[in-house]
């Protein structure tokens, strides 16, 4: 019998939860600026208490992280066998059956704990869970398919909390960011397919035409709306409006990202190189969200945030460590 303490590292290896926090974040983002603005009373998060809405926002996001890396190691069983035998599921420290029943479970966690911000919610919820087994199955063997659906289950996700968000920029935001990520950690550990130069540009004209529908979408949805575009802040009785000034936030959130990671994979070529901008580039995501909140000029959420944002930087490097300190193979942090 295993002790305890090494099965559940291993739950944490397979669900990868170590990369979760940054998706989490994402949600309690547009969950606090849906909660700010009145246009949104008419949705459950906007009524539900603050911690509540916050645990099912982050059960679904967790929920759906999961999910997704438990059932990309299912299917690549046979794959990690080969190139990566340290990995638990290839390694027999897991069982396929134990990993099923896993990743069914963190499925049905997201669904139910979707249920409780409304129908839409769930139906998106089922959508993102739709769009992971898409790439498992067929985009991951497709880069340019592959990569553009990373971002655009960022999207999906993020519109649960609130489905007729019209301040679309944080999403589109994610959504580049992610595929961006996705596109480079293909690059650095030279995987197969190549990305060459028709399928850099099919991903460019993928990530052109998602641009459109997320931007696009979020001015039609505010055409005709008192507050237009960008989020309509309550001050007491008065509502106050934010504009693009506040953009100088999310730039300088992503210069700091530019100058961290380059100083991170510097020396680190190959997978090494490309695992540091994987998990870096997860956990920035909190980062931007504190950013955005202080764009929409909620400053006491927004330090919140970046508190959360240096905690879960710190917990992902514990675990990293405490991981190391295993005696496992390093190989697959």
């Amino acid at each position: 019998m295993r002790p305890v303490a090494e099965r559940i590292l291993d739950a944490f290896q397979l669900t990868r939860l170590s990369l979760a926090f940054g998706a989490v974040c994402e949600l309690w983002l547009v969950t606090l600026l849906t909660r700010a603005d009145p246009r949104y009373v008419h949705l459950p998060v906007y009524h539900l208490p603050l911690w509540k809405a916050l645990a099912a926002t982050a059960v679904t996001a967790l929920g759906l992280f999961s999910f997704a890396a438990s059932l990309n190691d299912l299917l690549d069983v046979r794959h990690d066998r080969r190139f990566s035998p340290d990995r638990p599921l290839a390694a027999g420290r897991i069982r396929t059956s134990s990993a099923a029943l896993l990743s069914f479970g963190a499925l049905m966690a997201a669904v139910v704990s979707a249920s409780t911000l409304g129908e839409p919610a769930l139906v998106l919820t089922v959508a993102v869970a739709a769009a992971v087994m898409f790439y498992d199955v067929v985009g991951k063997h497709i880069p340019a398919v592959g990569i553009a659906t990373i971002g655009v289950a960022h999207a999906a996700n993020m519109f649960i909390p609130n489905w007729s968000l019209s301040f679309t920029l944080p999403v589109w935001w994610s959504m580049s960011h992610a595929v961006a990520i996705a596109a480079s950690v293909h690059r650095f550990e030279d995987k197969r397919p190549y990305f060459g130069t028709k399928r850099i540009l099919s991903l460019v004209a993928a990530w052109l035409f998602w641009s459109v529908v997320i931007l696009g979408g979020g001015a039609l949805a505010s055409s005709g709306s008192p507050g237009g575009f960008w989020p309509q802040v309550a001050r007491g009785d008065e509502l106050v409006g934010t504009g693009p000034v506040g953009l100088v936030w999310p730039a300088l959130a992503l210069v700091a990202f530019l100058v961290l990671v380059r100083g991170k994979i510097a020396g680190s070529p190959g997978p090494v190189g490309g695992e540091k901008l994987r998990r870096y580039g997860a956990m920035w995501q909190a980062v931007y969200a504190a950013a955005w909140l202080m764009a929409a000029g909620l400053r006491a959420e927004a330090l919140g945030m970046a508190v959360l944002a240096v905690l879960g930087l710190l917990a992902m490097t514990v675990i990293k460590e405490v991981n190391g300190l295993s005696g496992r193979p390093i190989g697959w942090r």
